[in-house]
């Protein structure tokens, strides 16, 4: 069996410093209060700060964090001596990822203080509390996760707002939970125009050439497409189905209640359950 490499901290005083902030969780620390405290301790140990990475409303489930991928990649090119992060969770709330990552930082020769949470550097003791917390972060993540999806699909069950904006609906106002989904009055005549225009044969590209040159924008403020020309056209949202995994109707609904129908009667809108007439989008 081949010998375990004996870990060797690179003999310097430079340290680099990871923060990581998931927009859900809102009794984590900010990105900001994690520097603070890098730093604190930094001056503390007598570590310079000399390269800081963030990543910001990226959930430690995933290690695909563009930040943190490029921490990995060059902390074996700067070499300091120590990687200074708020807790183990913000390495990776994922044993796998976390192992992995680690192995990477500690073959570089670099040590991991975690600021917040006093696990000893030396001796086994370290290793299992260590490994401890970062089993209550996982467990954590997918106890999240639970909640997050029986919630998700309370709301559809129900047709209240899912967390996803559509043109021409808004999600009811001054409620934390359970919003009814209403039409919006500002962005409503827009898609009504839109059903109106293809209804009346207006080529997509005309449509979209218009409303761009009105300063019209799509629900994420971005320039109108032909794609998202389409996607309006076919979404059933717009005939008063309230759609998440499976779609869930809503009968006989009346506007300013669940999922009201934009435009019933616009032949052109029914296409959002026709996937043959995907293809005569003109």
């Amino acid at each position: 069996m081949a010998k375990q490499k004996k870990f060797v901290q690179n003999n310097n005083n430079l340290a680099i410093a990871y923060y990581r902030y998931s927009a859900h969780a809102q009794n984590e620390a900010s990105i900001d209060q994690q520097r603070e405290a890098a730093e604190k301790y930094a001056e503390a140990h007598g570590f310079t700060i000399m390269k800081e990475y963030a990543d910001e409303a990226l959930s430690g489930t995933s290690n695909d964090r563009p930040k943190f991928q490029l921490m990995l990649t060059e902390v074996g090119q700067i070499r300091p001596a120590a990687l200074i992060v708020w807790k183990t969770d913000r390495i990776a709330r994922n044993r796998i990822d976390s192992a992995l990552a680690k192995k990477i930082i500690r073959d570089a020769g670099c040590v991991i203080p975690y600021v917040a949470e006093a696990i000893p550097q030396d001796g086994p003791e370290g290793v299992l509390f260590e490994g401890l917390l970062e089993s209550m972060a996982e467990f954590y993540s997918q106890q999240l996760k639970q909640i997050i999806r029986r919630g998700m699909i309370y709301n559809a069950e129900n047709c209240f707002y899912n967390g996803h904006p559509t043109l021409g609906y808004k999600p009811e106002e001054d409620k934390k939970a359970s919003k009814k989904i209403l039409i919006d009055p500002d962005t409503a005549p827009v898609v009504q125009r839109i059903f109106a225009d293809y209804a009346g044969g207006k080529p997509l590209q005309v449509i979209m050439n218009e409303l761009n040159d009105n300063g019209l924008r799509s629900v994420k403020s971005k320039k109108l497409t032909i794609n998202s020309l389409r996607h309006i056209i076919h979404n059933v949202a717009y005939i008063g189905t309230y759609k998440y995994g499976k779609v869930f109707s809503v009968n006989d609904v009346q506007i300013a209640t669940n999922a009201p129908p934009m435009h019933p009667h616009c032949f052109c809108s029914l296409a959002a359950a026709t996937d043959e007439q995907m293809n005569t989008v003109k």
